[in-house]
């Protein structure tokens, strides 16, 4: 039984979980709007939820702004003037070694030593036959190396494009930045303005003046050699480097957040009848837009979410099955009343009224209700998870309002706790009205955190009243629902079915006084017991009034009404047990017939467990041994057949029907013999495993020990012994007391 109602329960979370998941899914999926520019709109478009949707245009603007911010990239090859280097040292090298070869001899004619000259040189780069043979007659050929080395890594250094910048990424921008390649040294970059970089051609036009002006201390003629040497070893060594500038600007680009704008829930986009415009059509396809989506992972989110609440839910429900769930048709009303908030509340976030003000929805939600249905109809730990749960969807369904879950909790926490002790029906509306002060001042909080005006604040405070006493009438209204549809057990039956003036009890007052007696007492020590174990007290004490119905129609044979019936002397002992035994099965169907709850009822069934009638078996036991009728004793004769009890009530009811019926055998009771038959009593069914399903812990049974010795005390407690009135006579003769004449 546990096990299914256990799997029932997970089985319809689970529904739960689909079902919120779906419902949360459409509401982060909105409607679609088919319009074209010109046309008339046929209802007013609103948008459902914030939409926050980039602005492309100025997301592609601002994009532009950073790429033309980043400098373009040149490279500078540096092996182009160790290049240009190396052949001005083979070409100065070659003519030394040609005149130390031919060495020159007065005016004799050097043609010779050019022919071996040109001979020697590389065909690239080709020079004129006049500067090779200038050259071979000039004096001062180290200082004209020197010159047109120095003149070469001046031009080559500035850098030589091979032709103008034709901008082929068609970015406005002229700033440079230059990267030093095939060098063997690590330079930095160098930073330059497009302007300043010149093609080959405006480096050649330049190599002139500069050549004047970098070898001036040599002789116009040598001069000249300069110049020719130098057009010649001039190469371009400046190139633009389109994908590391590419790679520069997608990499400043890339973290640049979009542009972005909102469309507020509850916004009107456009109402019914209006002509639609470009910017209202612009509009449109953004809701479009974001209504196509389905935001998977957002979908993802909430559903891991809720697995999660699963998991923590799976895990107190097999540790507190039955403290959670104490009746059997609790998961089915808890599903239904789950469903039935989940599905109003998806339907209020979607009433376009409701939207305009979170703390309007969240006052208009009757999570109290549930709340106080919960703790009322159960107990005051589920209807806490519970209240978690609808606080969790509240808050995602208003799209993670901080007023929607600040004015769920404070609803789900007063309705679990205004109605703590509950006993009449109008303590529903001193409920409402506690929950409606208390969210009042929790309003007031919010209003003066979110900056409302007074109008606001004051309109919001009487929604909060509205809200406390609302809600109490709603429960107050409901409950008489659940109590027919459901024949579920409520503190208002039970509290009927307390009444001491019912029909069956003044039957039982006649009939067996002494069971109506022992049921008193046994109903009296269960809610005492009850109470300090924290289970359903006032349960226990309706059981305790009924557990005995049964003796009602054999009340003779109860040892409680002094065993008038005749038959007590010829019974075998098999016969008198089955006979007391049977006092289970004719109150249950006593209890069939006066219709009481199916709650009450298990306590008719469960109090006496299996317990063995020790009695009449060890009677019977002596008869066989006597008689020598070995093997003739059934033990399951004298059994009852159960079941144990399921429940913390039902087997606090078992204690203290056994207790209260053995401390009547007790001779001259005493502190010390009560204690030692309540702890031997509560050892024995512990020992049995009478406990097995019912949840009690040690630390339960101690707290019901001494709940019951407090009872027990009470009623055995020390009197006086009062003189009997012969004795006093006889006194006042002895002593000669006279009667005062007044």
């Amino acid at each position: 039984m546990r096990t299914r109602n256990v799997r029932l329960s997970l089985l319809l979370i689970l529904g739960i979980i689909v079902i919120s998941t779906v419902l949360l899914s459409i509401n982060v999926v909105g409607k679609t709007h088919d319009y074209s520019i010109g046309d008339i709109a046929r209802e007013d478009v609103r948008v459902s939820g914030d939409i926050i949707f980039e602005i492309e245009s100025e997301t592609r603007a601002e994009k532009g702004r950073i790429a033309e911010s980043v400098p373009l990239v040149f490279d500078r090859d540096q092996s182009v003037l160790i290049e240009s280097l190396r052949f001005v040292d083979i070409l100065f090298d070659y003519i030394d070694i040609t005149l130390r070869e031919i060495p020159p001899t007065g005016d004799q004619d050097r043609t010779f030593q050019l022919i071996t000259l040109k001979s020697k040189l590389p065909k690239y780069p080709q020079y004129d036959d006049r500067i090779l043979f200038e050259l071979l007659l000039s004096k001062n050929a180290s200082e004209i190396r020197q010159s047109i080395k120095k003149i070469l890594i001046h031009i080559l250094d500035n850098g030589v494009m091979p032709a103008s910048y034709s901008n082929p990424l068609s970015i406005a921008n002229k700033n440079v930045t230059i990267r030093v390649i095939n060098s063997p040294q690590l330079n930095d970059e160098i930073s330059r303005g497009l302007e300043d970089m010149k093609t080959l051609a405006e480096t050649n036009a330049d190599i002139p003046a500069l050549a004047n002006a970098m070898s001036r201390q040599l002789p116009r003629e040598e001069r000249i050699l300069v110049l020719s040497v130098i057009k010649s070893l001039v190469n371009p060594n400046l190139f633009f480097n389109p994908d590391e500038t590419k790679r520069r600007i997608d990499e400043a680009t890339r973290d640049i957040q979009p542009v972005t704008g909102v469309l507020k829930k509850g916004q009107t986009i456009v109402r019914e009848g209006d002509t639609i415009t470009t910017e209202t059509l612009n509009k449109i396809a953004i809701l479009n837009s974001y209504a196509a989506t389905t935001r998977i992972n957002y979908i993802l989110g909430v559903l891991l979410l809720q697995i999660s609440f699963l998991f923590v839910f799976g895990y107190f429900l097999l540790e507190y099955h039955s403290r959670l769930l104490p009746d059997r048709k609790a998961p089915l009303i808890i599903f239904s009343i789950v469903v039935l908030f989940i599905f109003y509340t998806f339907f209020l976030s979607r009433t376009d009224n409701i939207l305009n003000s979170t703390m309007i929805f969240a006052l208009y939600l009757p999570i109290a209700a549930v709340t106080m249905i919960i703790a009322t109809l159960f107990n005051i730990f589920i209807a806490i998870i519970i209240g978690l749960y609808l606080i969790f969807f509240a808050f995602v369904v208003s799209n993670g309002s901080l007023t929607v879950i600040i004015t769920a909790f404070s609803s789900a926490i007063l309705g679990v706790f205004v109605l703590t002790n509950v006993e009449r029906r109008t303590d529903f509306l001193r409920g409402g009205l506690i929950l409606g002060i208390i969210n009042s001042a929790v309003v007031v909080g919010v209003c003066l955190m979110e900056e409302y005006t007074l109008y606001d604040t004051l309109r919001n405070i009487e929604l909060a009243l509205a809200n406390g006493i609302i809600n109490s009438i709603l429960v107050l209204g409901v409950f008489p629902l659940f109590e027919n549809l459901f024949s579920i057990t409520t503190k208002f039956n039970l509290l009927e079915l307390s009444d001491l003036n019912a029909p069956i009890f003044r039957r039982m007052l006649i009939k067996a006084p002494g069971t109506y007696n022992h049921s008193l007492m046994v109903a009296n020590m269960a809610e005492a017991a009850c109470k300090e174990i924290g289970a359903n007290y006032l349960l226990a004490r309706v059981g305790g009034y009924y557990h005995d119905i049964g003796k009602i129609e054999d009340a003779g044979i109860y040892i409680e009404n002094k065993i008038t019936d005749k038959r007590a002397k010829s019974l075998a002992p098999n016969e008198y047990s089955r006979l007391i035994i049977s006092h289970v099965e004719k109150g249950i169907a006593l209890s069939q017939k006066n219709k009481l709850p199916e709650q009450v009822e298990s306590f008719i069934r469960e109090h006496h467990g299996t317990t063995m009638m020790t009695f009449f078996y060890h009677q019977a036991l002596e008869e066989a041994d006597a008689s020598g009728a070995n093997g003739t004793v059934s033990k399951n004769e004298f059994q009852y057949p159960g079941p144990k009890p399921q429940s913390r009530e039902t087997a606090v009811v078992m204690l203290a029907d056994a207790v209260e019926a053995a401390s009547r055998s007790l001779q001259e009771p005493t502190n010390v013999k009560l204690e030692s038959l309540v702890k031997k009593i509560i050892y024995n069914k512990l020992n049995d495993d009478e406990f097995e399903y019912s949840d009690l812990t040690m630390s339960d049974l101690n707290k019901i020990q001494r709940a019951f010795m407090r009872i027990l005390n009470g009623i055995f407690h020390t009197r006086i012994e009062y003189p009997v009135n012969e004795e006093v006579q006889k006194l006042e003769e002895k002593l000669n007391v006279k009667e005062d004449e007044n």
